[in-house]
């Protein structure tokens, strides 16, 4: 029995040295050796709808700054072709918070309906005389034609995290407690009316005056899983039970439908804004229990995207193929927009770190969940928190300054060349065990152009030969990393690429 034992315990340890050499060989080759990455443009993904960032909620106190010049250029350069270039503003649809719960300061956001013209009839929130868009609000949309000034937006997204105070339980944008379903059933109709009245309005005044084809997506629900309620609350949020939220929607649904046709509008819901990718089976944020009340409606043979959020996924490769995997079980024909993201950190980290960090989270979304769009969280922050994309600092003596750290540039990598349109195409990567840390994303543009977006995170710097290209033969190289943002160099293509120890690399190939 015991030479059995010591026969089988050799033979694991051959298998282990075995393996281990194995390895050994490939990491060595993989680290030393030119690798490829290989396109294939008959092999096509999801199609590209833009990359964007929301109002909430320094607009309100950003607005009002007297110096015109910072705030246009803080526009241009999330918005403007010289920036980020973003297609997409994600507009917060204030539930008057400011008014009700001013401890949340900056957390809230100002409603543009008159509380003073409700007297307990509901149905006040469809008339638009019953708001006011001409002194309430008005450092947020400063900010929003400014934006749209730059003319680059596509898409506008109207998100609510909270109903009207007024149509809520507790008279209040947070639940008394945590998990409470805080809209008045009552007031499914009279919340839906009230988004409705503000988008058109915004629509017809704002947008309207710069490109009446941008799109127009409303998304009335924000994180409904989440407590958004009891002593933890600090900003407005509504959490909606399954069962309530498919509701609501079908009611939406069909107000939204009623409306488009009376108005001669093409508004379209956007949902659900879910927390995160993580599938937590629990009683309150099992996201098969929402998606299965979904599917008892009407509205859901329409809907086309799932919009998630990827807070708690952050890096996780597990966490997106697990996600994935479930939607092409379940719901092989609705695709995923990443509607918001930050890092839940404290302190403004500017090193080339927590870029490439950032860079992984909208590659790998990319890349394993096939999103078709990608939206950081705050488009402008006061600093202190790893929420912003520009960071808007004031001195001890007032004066106000705009600041960033790498992280907007990392986005930039993406969000200046990948344009709506574009399509993911294959992008085989010859180190498939990972272990160069290089990681890529490739797109044909509309123009014909190919994108192919690089991050290496490792120590070393690698050539890599680019295959399956055959006619382009100009690139346009864009490197940010410790010690650079956004370094430009042109020149003929030569059938290889070098990518920089820690940095990311944009590529932009064309014909000549």
């Amino acid at each position: 029995m015991t030479k059995k034992i010591l026969k089988i315990s050799a033979c694991v340890i051959a298998a282990v040295l075995i393996i281990g050499l194995i390895f050994g060989v490939y990491a060595l080759a993989v680290t030393f050796a030119t690798t490829s990455i290989t396109l294939d443009t008959s092999k096509r993904y999801q199609t590209m709808q833009g990359f964007g960032a929301s109002s909430a909620w320094i607009y309100q106190q950003f607005g009002l700054e007297e110096d015109v010049n910072l705030k246009n250029t803080a526009m241009e350069m999330l918005y403007g072709k010289s920036g980020l270039a973003l297609n997409t503003f994600r507009y917060n649809v204030g539930a008057g918070g400011v008014d009700v719960d001013p401890q949340f300061n900056e957390r809230s956001a100002e409603s543009f309906f008159v509380a003073d013209n409700f007297d307990g009839d509901y149905t006040v929130f469809a008339d638009e005389n019953n708001y006011d868009f001409t002194s309430r609000d008005q450092a947020v949309l400063n900010m929003f034609e400014a934006a749209l000034a730059t003319r680059n937006i596509e898409r506008v997204i109207f998100f609510a995290n909270s109903p009207h105070y007024l149509m809520t339980k507790n008279g209040k944008t947070h639940g008394e407690k945590v998990y409470d379903n805080n809209l008045k059933e009552n007031c499914y109709e009279a919340f839906s009316q009230y988004m409705l009245v503000i988008v058109n309005y915004l629509y017809k005044n704002y947008v309207c005056k710069y490109d009446s084809n941008i799109e127009i997506l409303i998304s009335p629900v924000n994180e409904p899983q989440w407590k958004w309620g009891g002593e933890g609350a600090t900003q407005e949020g509504c959490h909606f039970d399954p069962k309530p939220l498919a509701k609501f929607y079908d009611t939406f649904y069909n107000t939204l439908k009623e409306f488009n046709k009376s108005h001669n509008t093409n508004f379209e819901m956007d949902i659900f804004e879910s927390g995160n990718y993580k599938m937590i089976l629990s009683s309150h944020t099992n996201f098969n229990e929402y998606m299965t009340e979904f599917e008892k409606y009407e509205f859901f043979e329409d809907v086309k995207t799932i919009s998630l959020h990827s807070y708690g996924a952050d890096e996780s490769v597990f966490y997106r193929e697990n996600f994935a995997d479930y939607m092409a079980k379940y719901y092989p024909n609705i695709s995923i927009s990443m509607s918001e993201y930050c890092t839940l950190k404290w302190g403004v980290d500017e090193s080339i770190d927590m870029g490439m960090s950032c860079g992984k989270v909208i590659m790998r979304d990319l890349t394993i969940l096939n999103a078709t769009d990608w939206q950081w969280w705050l488009s402008i922050a006061r600093g202190g928190y790893e929420d912003g994309l520009v960071y808007w600092l004031q001195d001890n003596d007032g004066i106000s300054s705009l600041d960033v750290t790498k992280r907007y540039y990392v986005m930039g990598h993406f969000s200046k060349y990948i344009y709506r349109g574009s399509v993911r195409i294959s992008s085989n990567y010859s180190d498939f065990l990972g272990l160069n840390g290089v990681e890529c994303a490739a797109f044909k543009n509309p123009d014909d152009s190919i994108t192919v977006v690089v991050l290496n995170d490792s120590s070393k710097s690698h050539k890599i030969d680019l295959k399956g290209i055959e006619g382009y033969n100009r690139v346009k190289e864009v490197l940010t990393d410790s010690d650079v943002d956004w370094q430009v160099r042109e020149y003929d293509f030569a059938g290889n690429v070098k990518v920089p120890a820690n940095s990311i690399t944009t590529f932009v190939l064309t014909r000549k």
